[in-house]
């Protein structure tokens, strides 16, 4: 209870007393799945998930509310969920491209819903990973959990694209913000082939999951030896500004 009655006048003081008292009902009380917020407009959740964790994470606590020197141009969201972090992302920098990467369906499903009404977001069905293909990605028991690793029974093949793939693809010059949360597949991505994007990245926003898979922050910190960049953090985000842009 104490813990609802906090998280309420959070609500209450960030977005004023009564859209937050709205929005805290909704979502928190009657488990509402579409929501309205002034200056984004409607956004679908799901209930009996971390839709609303991550909605917290996102717009009360704007862990990806960073400043820029610029106006980014081009925009990576990989791991985007069902798009709160997009919808944010969009909203601060209109003028911007946002490429969204989510190859969960159901994730994907809503992160389309999310977003159809923003013309400078792009969503990607696949999975960032180290080559384009197929691979494997396997479920947990909750409905937005997923993980990149070996065929298993319960997994399901998905497309695969790589950051170099992207840059030739859409070819920015430079990603403007690196926002990537791909439940451990940092550990392989940041292990190969850094060469080819790495040098093209501004800003890097990461959560490191070594808790799922070891050897995440180790092969980060192993890509970024030699580079010059200053890093923070800021909830369970760690942000790396690199000093040549």
């Amino acid at each position: 209870m104490r813990n609802h009655i906090l998280l309420m006048l959070r609500y209450m003081h960030h977005f004023n007393v009564f859209q937050g008292l709205k929005i805290f009902f909704k979502i928190r009380i009657f488990k509402k799945e579409t929501i309205h917020l002034n200056k984004y407009g409607r956004i679908n959740l799901r209930t009996n998930s971390s839709d609303a964790d991550i909605f917290n994470q996102v717009f009360l606590d704007k862990e990806y509310d960073i400043d820029m020197p610029y106006q980014p141009k081009f925009i990576i969201d990989a791991g985007a969920n069902i798009g709160l972090t997009s919808i944010f992302l969009a909203h601060k920098f209109p003028l911007s491209k946002i490429i969204s990467i989510e190859p969960e369906t159901q994730n994907f499903d809503l992160l389309q819903r999310n977003t159809a009404t923003l013309s400078n977001v792009y969503s990607l069905k696949k999975a960032l990973w180290i080559t384009d293909g197929k691979i494997a990605l396997s479920k947990s028991s909750s409905n937005d959990s997923h993980q990149i690793k070996e065929m298993e029974e319960n997994s399901e093949l998905v497309n695969s694209i790589t950051l170099k793939t992207i840059l030739n693809e859409y070819n920015p010059g430079t990603i403007d913000i690196l926002k990537m949360d791909v439940e451990g597949a940092e550990k392989e991505i940041f292990s190969v082939d850094t060469e080819n994007w790495l040098p093209r990245v501004a800003v890097l926003i990461i959560e490191l999951h070594d808790r799922i898979k070891p050897g995440c922050s180790m092969n980060l910190f192993n890509a970024l030896n030699g580079y010059d960049y200053t890093m923070s953090v800021k909830g369970e985000l760690l942000i790396f500004r690199f000093n040549n842009f």
